[in-house]
């Protein structure tokens, strides 16, 4: 059934050959932004309960609302075939709801009564139940009513983080508290750099009036808008207890409503935080700038000159465990590689690389550690996903299952929010019944499954995002005493290329007149990076320097429509339809279908360069050369540019392997980083994955499992929740073997000798206990707090000493080469360079047979520190010294009663808020500050690389917190008769810390629990506790 096609307020659709409406492609003409909602009218709100919202007034007393006008006229509905007009619809959705309410079978239990809420603009009655978990469970019969009355909802549970989010992606944060905290100018300027809102805004003006994804946001907004009209802007409301600081933003000049194209800025956001990399190109370049000056591999000193291959052991892109998504390459190069973009092997030349002007790059460098202050725009090094997906060949019930866990910043709210999303109920529009969670602010389903398809998501870590090194003109418009350099061109080819300008208005607290914020753009590449302008010696006004980003992000495209036609995809081919408008975001997709089995595809843009862009190699002294997309390239000789994207029948994807799963955790896909270089292989598609701890366990486990053949929604949590430290596993052996040579004859090792004196006897029984507890761990990583069991504890201790241990040896054996450099590996290079170093030093760079004064060292020569003359430290000295500092801190932090070192008194985790707390009392967060069973935040299982992570800093010495990790875990076995999922977020469905719904879901999270969700309509009911009928006003 479908309601009639709309123009402006009114519903068009199009339809592709699989009989689902298909988003039309972007076209550049300019349309309006939608209708917004009007703040006229006097009329009461009938009050909603506190469970519908939490719209809290001073001394308890009622509050009112002032309705808007009505929506403008939506225009008169259209006949078309297999259409019902807006009248029969209406009809039909109140004889519905009749019977549904008067209906039923007596078994079950009675339906909460129904609580009539009106809204404007409605196609008819939407019914809401909500669930035991605070899930709205949303019934209409068009697409339109049941996004408006999300919109509404979402803003009912989440509208102060809503709302900060809104305004820090937009820039537009300081005008409503600029006065009070001045860094806000800053992150206004850093996300008007970024650009999403005039991309969100493109991408809206691009998009045709009936285009399905535009009509999408504007519903959405529509149901946002009458929030904020008939409760924000209600007299006597209070914001909720430790939402304050929404104050600032509603009492200000600048509240009102969401605009249509905040949507579009919010999903290109998204897809920002998850592909975006020029921090991460500017810090590789750093990298490498700092190895070549301070290790020189023609160095006259012999301790430095040993030390040039440490790029190839510090910032590799090798993989620390050789596990990726499929064994097979890239998909069909055996039959067609006739448009392989680039040269196989190493025959283009590997020059020295051309590295930036040091200024250049450490002004750009600044202008992205600034991103640190900003709580999204912030990256967390360790954030990355899990999803796998099984055949019904190896489970047990012969039906395939879908496992997803992303590893998102864990905040409070939750990046998520669960919503059910049906119009099938009541035989209306697309008959869609689609369950699962959206980012907060944004519509639709992201994550999730209707009654044929459930669907996950992971990054890939594609190489989307370059950043050139330009030549730029300046124009002096000072004198020669006081210049005043101006960029007006780069050189590109031979040509100088004018500069285009971008001027950003920002509005400021207190401020009389705005701020203009100047962006300069080179045309062919993107906008120049705030603070890498380098003006020229007088003189020679060509000879400036600049850093210019260009990015997939910085064109239109709409992913949005991605998730409008997922909703309603009913197989693989529908999927994969929706899939193509998916341009910018670069995810790993995975899919089950009881019918269809099980298929995974990274679809997206993955843009090819010029062979020239990518002759990095190491010589045979793992002293690196050449240049790669991963580091600053040259903009101004057009040698590095884009030339096509990779086809789509050579992205990676699969469709029912033999090996019975698919597997995706961040990692290389296809193995072009199995030899450190990722410029050798057929495809250039990137470097900076996952170093594929998590990918080998869940492999691991998977292969065994598949194996058995018995695989149920059970095995797919308990793997979800895998503690196993992969990194005790590999080091255990070379550790025990370092103690068991200082508890013996140390004569051939002076270092360790003088160490062993140095430590005593106490020293001695710190080895001899760590050496027990070592051998006799599980390598199961439990938390351990309130536990009884003997083994339990015992592997808690064991864990706290490991990982203790660990992070004094990593500065022990590295801080020097770090602060040669001017930078170190991060916490998971680190890692696997400690384990290298450990296991297989003959492997590394540097690794020397005969080292100094030692003609016997047969060992990494990273253990001797720079700092110390006439000196050798040893790999067995350095172990040896970080096992007994990590028991001194143990004492001190745990006290002398090993048994109570369980790992949870320091491996701990809060959901930290993210409206800020204007008393400095975060009493959003989970769990709250100055919780009295709770203080230092939840107790936490894993430790670094494990599929549960818990990945703390490897370099922080008295901190082992950490801020991200699953932002859900799903669990969906698609059966015949349609889904049965499992999941729990960390955190709950509402930002009231007054709200049943505020933690409940924290607790199911923190001990690992995933009960069902409800979905049929059934159980629905049978687990409702709250009911609520929209209607028009």
């Amino acid at each position: 059934m479908r309601v009639a096609p709309r123009v402006g307020g009114v519903r068009r659709r199009g339809r592709t050959r699989h009989g689902r409406e298909r988003e039309r492609e972007p076209r550049n003409q300019s349309s309006g932004h939608g209708s917004g909602h009007s703040k006229s009218g006097a009329r009461r709100h009938a009050s909603l309960s506190a469970h519908l919202h939490r719209a809290r007034t001073a001394h308890g007393r009622g509050h009112r609302g002032r309705p808007s006008a009505s929506l403008p006229p939506r225009g008169t509905p259209e006949y078309s075939p297999g259409s019902m007009t807006r009248f029969a619809l209406l009809l039909t959705s109140i004889a519905l709801f009749t019977a549904a309410a008067a209906c039923g079978d007596n078994d079950d239990p009675p339906l909460p009564p129904a609580e009539d809420v009106q809204l404007s603009g409605l196609d008819g009655p939407v019914e809401v139940l909500v669930d035991d978990r605070g899930i709205p469970h949303i019934y209409g019969t068009t697409v339109h009513d049941v996004l408006v009355v999300e919109g509404y909802l979402m803003a009912k549970d989440r509208f102060a983080q809503m709302e900060f989010i809104r305004r820090n992606v937009t820039g537009r944060l300081a005008e409503v508290a600029g006065a009070l905290s001045p860094g806000l100018v800053d992150d206004d300027r850093e996300n008007r750099f970024l650009g999403f809102a005039r991309t969100g805004r493109e991408i809206y003006e691009s998009l045709p009036a009936d285009a399905p994804s535009r009509l999408m946001a504007e519903a959405f907004v529509d149901g946002i808008n009458q929030y904020i009209d008939r409760v924000i802007e209600a007299d006597g409301y209070v914001t909720t207890r430790g939402n304050e600081a929404l104050a600032l933003i509603t009492g200000s000049g600048f509240f009102g409503h969401w605009d249509p194209a905040d949507i579009f800025a919010l999903a290109r956001f998204q897809a920002w935080n998850l592909s975006y990399d020029a921090g991460s190109d500017i810090a590789r370049t750093a990298e490498l700038a700092g190895v070549l000056n301070a290790f020189p591999s023609g160095s006259p000193d012999a301790r430095v000159a040993a030390r040039a291959g440490v790029h190839a052991d510090f910032f590799t892109s090798k993989p620390a465990r050789p596990a990726f998504t499929t064994d097979s390459g890239f998909p069909n190069t055996g039959t067609d590689t006739g448009s392989r973009a680039r040269v196989v092997g190493p025959e283009l030349p590997a020059a020295p690389a051309r590295l930036p002007d040091p200024r250049s790059l450490a002004g750009a460098q600044a202008f992205f550690d600034g991103f640190e202050d900003n709580l999204l725009l912030r990256r967390d090094p360790h954030v990355g996903s899990n999803s796998w997906v099984v055949s019904g060949d190896v489970t047990a019930s012969g039906n395939p299952i879908l496992s997803n866990d992303p590893h998102l910043s864990l905040i409070a709210p939750p990046v998520w929010w669960y919503v059910h999303l049906n119009t099938a109920h009541q035989d209306g529009e697309r008959a869609l019944d689609t369950q699962g969670v959206a980012f907060a602010g944004l519509p639709g389903v992201v994550l999730g499954f209707n009654r044929d398809l459930a669907w996950s998501a992971t990054t890939t870590g594609y190489d989307v995002t370059d950043v050139y090194d330009e030549e730029i003109t300046f124009r002096n418009d000072g004198t020669m005493q006081a210049p005043v350099w101006v960029p007006v061109s780069a050189r590109f080819q031979g040509a100088d290329v004018p500069l285009e300008v971008i001027d950003e208005t920002i509005n400021v607290q207190g401020q009389p007149t705005p701020e203009v914020f100047r962006i300069h753009v080179v045309p062919h590449h993107g906008p120049i990076i705030p603070g890498s302008l380098v003006p020229p010696a007088m003189g020679n006004q060509t000879a400036g320097r600049a850093l210019s980003v260009r990015y997939t992000g910085h064109e239109v495209s709409n992913e949005l429509a991605f998730f409008e036609g997922l909703v309603g995809a009913r197989t693989f081919e529908e999927a994969e339809a929706a899939q193509d408008s998916f341009r910018v975001g670069s995810q790993n997709f995975s899919f089950v279908s009881a019918t269809e089995g099980i298929r995974w595809s990274t679809e997206s843009r993955v843009p090819q360069r010029d062979p020239m862009a990518c002759t990095f190699a190491y010589d045979a002294n793992g002293v690196p050369s050449g240049v790669s997309p991963l580091f600053v390239l040259d903009g101004a000789s057009g040698d590095h540019e884009w030339t096509t994207d990779l086809e789509d029948r050579f992205v990676p994807h699969e469709v029912n392997p033999a090996r019975g799963y698919i597997a995706t955790a961040n990692q290389d896909n296809v193995g072009v980083t199995a030899d450190g270089n990722p410029c050798n292989d057929m495809f250039y598609i990137g470097g900076d994955f996952d170093v594929g701890y998590r990918q080998a366990r869940i492999r691991q486990r998977l292969d065994a499992a598949a194996a058995g053949g018995a695989i149920t929604p059970e095995t797919m949590i308990a793997l979800q929740g895998e503690t196993a430290s992969s990194l005790g596993e590999g080091m255990r052996a070379a550790i025990v073997a370092s103690i068991d040579k200082a508890l013996g004859d140390t004569s051939d090792d002076p270092a360790l000798t003088a160490a062993m004196t140095e430590i005593g006897a106490g020293g001695r029984e710190m080895l001899m206990d760590t050496r027990t507890r070592l051998m006799a761990w599980s390598f199961a990583t439990p938390h351990g707090v309130g536990a009884t069991d003997a083994a339990e504890i015992a592997d808690s201790v064991a864990t706290t000493v490991f990982n203790a241990m660990l992070t004094r040896l990593a500065p022990l054996a590295f801080a020097d080469e770090n602060a040669a450099i001017g930078r170190g590996p991060g916490t998971l290079q680190t890692a696997r360079a400690l384990e290298w170093a450990l296991t297989t030093p003959s492997t590394m760079a540097t690794y020397r047979a005969s080292y100094e004064s030692d003609t016997a060292w047969n060992d990494t020569v990273l253990w001797d520190d720079l700092g110390t003359m006439n000196v050798l430290e040893t790999r067995d000295e350095r172990v040896v010294r970080a096992i007994v500092a990590g028991y001194s801190f143990l004492n001190g932090r745990l006290g002398t009663n090993r048994d109570d070192w369980r790992w949870g008194r320091l491996h701990t985790v809060q959901f930290g808020q993210v409206v800020p707390a204007l008393d400095g009392n975060a009493q959003v967060s989970v769990p709250p500050d100055n919780d009295p069973m709770f203080p230092d935040g939840f107790p936490r299982h894993g430790d670094l690389g494990a599929v549960d992570p818990g990945n703390y800093g490897v370099y922080g010495t008295t901190s082992f917190t950490f801020g991200s990790g699953a932002s859900q875990r799903l669990v969906v076995e698609m059966t015949p008769d349609g889904p049965r999922a499992y999941n729990a977020i960390p955190g709950g469905q509402s930002e009231d810390p007054d709200s049943p719904h505020h933690a409940d879901e924290a607790e199911l999270w923190r001990t690992n629990r995933q009960p069902p969700i409800h979905f049929a309509r059934r159980d629905v009911e049978a687990n409702a506790v709250a009911r609520y009928r929209f209607v028009n006003e």
